[in-house]
């Protein structure tokens, strides 16, 4: 008697995902690495764009005042002690069908200028789809700091970078300052990882499990 309780209920269960079309999402999975070409800046400002404003200089550098997170290259953005904006872009390719995710190391030490208090400093990290529409995807202000060591920053693309085919986008790292502020902004090791995008499957049920009662 027990036991053919026990089977009702569970044809009951099983009717009941059967009429809510229960779904569960499958996991995503990598689906390959990037195409960000000289992603530790280990080449110098090579497969890099550089934009420095009003004042002259490369974003990219091996200075040892700043280290690098790994290697010796690495860039520095801002901190330059004028009021002004420095910038680094690179175009890849995202593959279609594929949901891009961008990572970044960043050190960013809190700003402190003596005397005149927290210089004002802002990094802004943006892709810009094929159709020229930009999207922000990190905004970083002044007084958060690092403590002096490089943490790692993880962003999904927006749905616009999810395409049947594939789209060409830019990466863009924008930092804008004061002459108050001393303190760049480093940035190392950007990659791009490229994975399914997730999908909701029907949840199968067995027919081995459910039977009849008295089966």
């Amino acid at each position: 008697m027990r036991k053919r309780a026990r089977r009702s209920s569970m044809l009951a269960a099983a009717a009941a995902v059967a009429a809510t079309g229960m779904f569960m999402a499958a996991p995503s999975a990598s689906a390959g690495t990037s195409d960000v070409a000289n992603p530790g800046f280990e080449s110098g400002n090579a497969s890099w764009h550089e934009k420095v404003t009003p004042f002259a200089g490369h974003v990219v550098n091996n200075s040892s005042a700043w280290p690098a997170r790994s290697g010796s290259g690495k860039a520095e953005l801002g901190g330059k002690g004028l009021t002004g904006m420095s910038r680094i872009s690179q175009q890849v390719t995202v593959p279609a069908s594929r949901v891009p995710v961008l990572s970044f190391w960043v050190r960013s030490d809190v700003v402190q200028s003596g005397t005149s208090g927290f210089g004002f400093r802002q990094l802004v990290v943006e892709a810009t789809a094929e159709d020229g529409t930009p999207y922000e995807l990190h905004d970083r202000m002044n007084k958060g700091g690092t403590s002096g060591s490089y943490e790692q920053v993880t962003v999904t693309l927006p749905d616009a970078f999810y395409r049947s085919t594939p789209q060409r986008v830019d990466l863009t790292f924008t930092v804008i300052e004061d002459a108050a502020n001393r303190m760049p902004f480093l940035i190392d090791d950007v990659a791009m990882e490229y994975r399914f995008k997730r999908i909701d499957r029907p949840v199968v049920i067995p027919g081995g499990i459910f039977r009849p009662v008295g089966g």
